[in-house]
């Protein structure tokens, strides 16, 4: 739930082969083009104020920053000649670029390029919709205030190719902002030659990625890329033109990749259940979560044993197979797969802090804790008031809930009511008129700290007005005392889950997952839940 597009989890899938280096395949002769499905028209290509997912998309095949994405929880080194250990107490970063950066028109990209965007992002006037994004740089809280100037942001250039950032505190994902949108540099003489218009077509931006944009403005429904000859890495981009297809109909999308005429797309709905066995076809979390928040303020649903009822009547695996069949997964609890690792055995965070009840399927057990509940509030019938998006998955899970609930648990009855996505998240931040609220989280970035902010008192997206002193403390601790050291805080987080799941303080429903078709003979095409498909590696065989 977010009021405005944030960046998501970065997961890499390599699609099906292998890279080009070594790998023996034949490319002579063969075109090295590619033609890629956009969901959605752009609105701009300024990356300070990006909102939509569509222009993420082709912005992170165009632009770089101080690192890229590798992987679902690995960076790797961009315009930054290696990932930076920090100092100071994990306060202090100092980046050295690759020498002899240009951007696409030729100028020189330097370490004040990254020192304007960033000010510019935070400064007020601005209005850029990720400045929160900036917090855990130092002073940033105070200039998005209106308390201090730009100028004092915690980022400044020691020389050209030296960027050095202070942290308000040890932060351990910033690494992964330095690979996001909002944190890319910026040619200040470009920004302010076109003043509001800058980002708004093609040629009214420079480029400092693998591709430049060609044939776009923001009434377009098709546009190019081509290989940038002025990139650092220039030598292992192989595709030389790659066009983008605003295909808004799922069922137009596959309509023209099995004519050949798109080489990958994003499947939806119960597509991805009739193309699984496709050859093309692969499937990656999207760092989503949805879940139903039980309103505090509801009397009946402050008594656990009635929270607990409700969640062990929901078959979570029927509900993700047979009804939404379009990838999702039953949960592990509130934070999807993939999202971090145990740092002592590996083991995925999701299955190793789950408590098995919490997202069990138990309706003889649910029948007791409901007789228990209904006993303890002296009640013999409830009507709850259910919110949920006007989304087709989350109407056809609602009922699924309904149906469920109502044929186990005797005396309840669950009324639906959808709104549009804009409104039910307003409904759910002012927290009354509903007693379920049906919502979702998709991370901006893989940390767990997305996920278990959500539950903390106050917090503005805390659904259900749950409040835990004993969470609360130990979120507290995985953010401060033990934020520089990776085991501790991972054990932190952990024991927060296993509180909040405990407690039944929410229902997990399904965790999200994206699936798409890729032409097996485009090769080496990497994949980013948040910035969608990534080109730079890839290209194309005759097979």
């Amino acid at each position: 739930m977010r009021k405005s597009f944030t960046a998501l989890l970065t997961i890499s899938v390599l699609a099906t082969g292998v890279l080009l280096s070594g790998c023996g395949k034949s490319t002579s002769g063969t075109k090295q083009t590619a033609t890629i499905m956009e969901q959605a028209d752009i609105s701009s290509f300024d990356s300070t104020m990006i909102t939509d997912v569509g222009a993420l998309e082709t912005v992170n095949n165009t632009q770089e920053g101080l690192y890229r994405m590798k992987n679902s929880t690995t960076v790797e080194p961009g315009l930054a000649t290696s990932i930076v250990k920090p100092t100071q107490n994990g306060t202090v970063y100092t980046f050295k670029l690759r020498k002899n950066l240009k951007w696409s028109n030729g100028d020189a990209l330097t370490a004040n390029d990254f020192v304007f965007a960033w000010r510019r992002a935070v400064t007020p006037e601005t209005k850029a919709a990720d400045a929160y994004r900036f917090l855990p740089i130092k002073n940033a809280q105070a200039i998005e205030n209106g308390k201090l100037a730009p100028s004092k942001l915690g980022i400044k250039a020691l020389n050209k190719t030296t960027v050095q950032v202070t942290l308000a505190q040890a932060t351990p994902y910033f690494k992964y902002l330095c690979a996001s949108v909002p944190f890319l540099p910026q040619d200040q003489k470009v920004v302010n030659k076109y003043g509001k218009a800058y980002g708004t077509t093609s040629d009214k931006t420079v480029y400092s990625g693998p591709f430049v944009v060609k044939k776009w403005t923001t009434s377009s429904s098709r546009w190019d890329l081509t290989k940038n000859p002025k990139y650092w890495d220039k030598k292992n981009v192989k595709l030389n033109k790659v066009t983008f297809l605003v295909t808004k109909s799922p069922e137009t999308a596959l309509s023209l990749y099995q004519s050949g005429k798109l080489d990958n797309i994003v499947l939806a709905g119960q597509q991805a259940a009739q193309e699984a066995n496709n050859k093309g076809y692969l499937s990656y979390p999207s760092g989503e979560t949805d879940y139903i928040a039980y309103n505090y303020r509801t009397k009946a649903l402050r008594n656990a044993n009635i929270r607990k009822a409700i969640s062990l009547t929901i078959n979570r695996k029927s509900l993700t197979k047979n009804v939404l069949k379009n990838g999702a997964k039953a949960p592990y609890g509130i934070a999807p797969e993939a999202m971090s690792k145990n740092p002592s055995n590996g083991k995925d965070f999701a299955k190793d802090a789950s408590v098995k009840q919490s997202v069990d399927y138990n309706p003889t057990l649910a029948k007791k804790y409901w007789a228990k509940g209904m006993k303890e509030l002296g009640m013999s019938k409830m009507t709850l008031n259910l919110v949920c998006y006007d989304v087709d998955a989350f109407k056809q899970s609602a009922e699924f809930i309904q149906s469920s609930a109502q044929k186990y648990l005797k005396g309840l009855k669950i009324n639906i009511n959808v709104q549009p996505k804009v409104q039910a998240i307003t409904t759910m931040q002012q927290k009354k008129g509903y007693d379920l609220g049906f919502t979702n989280w998709i991370a901006s970035y893989p940390d767990l700290d997305e996920f278990f902010q959500l539950s903390t008192t106050d917090n503005v997206n805390n659904a259900g007005n749950y409040s835990s002193s004993a969470y609360d403390a130990v979120y507290k601790k995985a953010n401060t005392t033990d934020s520089n050291n990776a085991q501790a805080r991972y054990n932190d987080f952990k024991q927060a889950s296993q509180i909040l799941m405990n407690d039944q303080a929410i229902l997990p429903v399904n965790q999200g997952q994206i699936a798409r078709l890729n032409t097996p003979s485009l090769k080496g095409v990497n994949y980013a839940a948040a910035q969608g498909i990534s080109l730079k590696d890839a290209y194309r065989t005759n097979k």
